[in-house]
């Protein structure tokens, strides 16, 4: 399971374009219009991706949420 937010700062103001859970990296992918590499670069975080350094470029966050197992069972 994955939570994918995009949003963009402005001063004091964050505006809040998408938060929303999803099963797959791929689901995310649909989603946003996106390849399957594309997302999964924002969810390694990787540093080097030019089109980052734009100035008004949204702020996207793919953090993935592990889920707690039920031994109870």
């Amino acid at each position: 399971m994955f939570n994918c937010k995009i949003y963009q700062t402005n001063q004091d103001e964050e505006i809040i374009l998408l938060n929303k859970n999803f099963k797959t990296l791929k689901e995310i992918g649909t989603e946003l219009g996106l390849t399957y590499a594309q997302v999964a670069d924002f969810s390694c975080k990787r540093k080097k991706k030019n089109y980052k350094d734009f100035k008004y470029f949204p702020k996207v966050e793919i953090i993935r949420i592990y889920q707690e197992k039920d031994y109870s069972k």
